[in-house]
């Protein structure tokens, strides 16, 4: 029962972080970034050591390479790089131009302790005898008395300790700089990365004593077994803030991409082949690429509807707006709305365009900056049935046939 949870864990955990890794290299992929890159790394990497240790799994990379337990020594590789991946990502958080030749320095100084590390367990791993059961957490507990496996998990402890160490003092040294880009979000992130890393001791020192029991002649299976589950806990705790912060974006995306529908139908259903061609089908499974697209469209949708924009719509809705008949109703989003919607109305009733003397040189709002048309775009969506968008309309259709000369 014992062993059937733990590999269940181990499935689920495994399973959890792959699918983890993929988004991030999804978003790596739409705005590709250091960090983000890894972040899905590291996500990979931690995903491999819990797969790893699933028995079965355990024994076909045995059976497939002729080296038993090899899945062993592979797992601790990747258990050392996932912790070099979050080093490096302290390192990359000690400021917004932490880039370039400082980077390579900080990348320099580490790379021979891991290289070094790595092709010292390597080498103890090739020279021990080993043999027996197949029982993935315990390799160093069955083989206590064996020298190499004993310095091989002392070097590896070793090695995570420093490490350890040297990120979580990181972490600390980025939280006490008060930076203005320090965010309360990545304050909180920064506390839960540090003691996430930090659990990975608690295995390696849990794992040393079992391994001390077990020379001894004491059988400390559980302990050691048990403590693979703090791994799982480091990982779930160093990685929360980052996940939590990414589905929360994910929301918001969903929730602008459902907000926008009505506009993007509103402009761009007068000539459908602004729709742009499918992307890739991966491309679909990330919200950022598809309100990425449906903003594009938008926005030529727009452009597609400037010679039927009337100026009448915006003026009415400033009129409406100064009489104080809606407070708090954003002026000019909704002078936006009122003349999308006038226009396509036009255009879809084959009236033809504006005389150029009541023409709407410019949408109202166009000229927000870039990090803002999103939001206003949302801001416009939301206004297109506020009853102040609502009534200008129905006076400027009232009073369009005067203006036309029709009678």
């Amino acid at each position: 029962m014992w062993h059937t949870a733990l590999t269940t864990v181990g499935l689920a955990v495994a399973a959890t972080t792959l699918v983890l890794g993929v988004l991030k290299l999804l978003a790596a992929r739409r705005a590709p970034t250091l960090v983000l890159t890894l972040t899905a790394s590291s996500l990979f990497h931690a995903g491999a050591v819990f797969l790893l240790t699933v028995p079965p799994v355990y024994r076909a990379v045995g059976d497939a390479t002729g080296v038993p337990h090899l899945a062993a020594l592979l797992a601790h590789f990747a258990a050392l790089l996932s912790v070099g991946h979050a080093h490096l990502k302290a390192h990359l958080w000690a400021g917004p131009d932490r880039t370039g030749a400082v980077l390579r320095r900080t990348v320099t100084a580490w790379a021979p302790l891991y290289a070094g590390v790595l092709a010292v367990m390597a080498a103890l791993f090739a020279q021990a005898d080993l043999g027996g059961p197949a029982r993935p957490l315990l390799l160093p507990v069955d083989h206590a008395r064996v020298p190499q496996v004993v310095a091989l998990h002392l070097l590896y402890a070793a090695a995570l300790l420093v490490v350890v160490t040297a990120t979580v003092r990181q972490c600390r040294a980025l939280r006490a700089l008060d930076a203005p880009w320090l965010t309360p979000a990545l304050d909180r992130y920064l506390r839960g990365f540090a003691a996430g890393v930090a659990l990975d001791l608690v295995h390696a020192v849990c794992l040393l004593v079992a391994v001390a029991a077990a020379a001894h002649g004491r059988c400390l299976d559980a302990l050691a077994e048990g403590a693979w589950l703090t791994t799982a806990v480091s990982w779930l705790v160093a990685h929360f803030s980052f996940v939590r912060s990414s589905l929360h974006a994910r929301r918001r995306d969903r929730g602008d991409y459902v907000t926008l529908r009505p506009l993007w139908q509103t402009v761009v259903r007068a000539d459908p082949g602004l729709v742009l061609a499918p992307g890739l089908l991966w491309g679909g499974w990330d919200t950022r690429i598809a309100l990425s697209r449906r903003l594009v469209e938008i926005r030529d949708g727009a452009r597609s509807l400037r010679p039927w924009m009337s100026g009448a719509p915006a003026h009415v809705v400033a009129h409406l707006a100064r009489r104080g008949r809606h407070p708090g109703v954003d002026v000019v989003a909704a002078q936006a709305a009122a003349t999308l919607l006038y226009a396509a109305e036009r255009r879809g009733a084959g009236r033809p365009p504006s005389p150029s003397d009541t023409r709407l040189p410019v949408l109202p709002g166009e000229d927000v900056p870039a990090a803002e048309e999103r939001a206003h775009l949302v801001l416009v969506a939301r206004h297109l049935d506020h009853p102040l968008v609502l009534e200008a309309l129905a006076l400027v259709r009232r009073d369009a046939p005067a203006r036309c000369g029709t009678p």
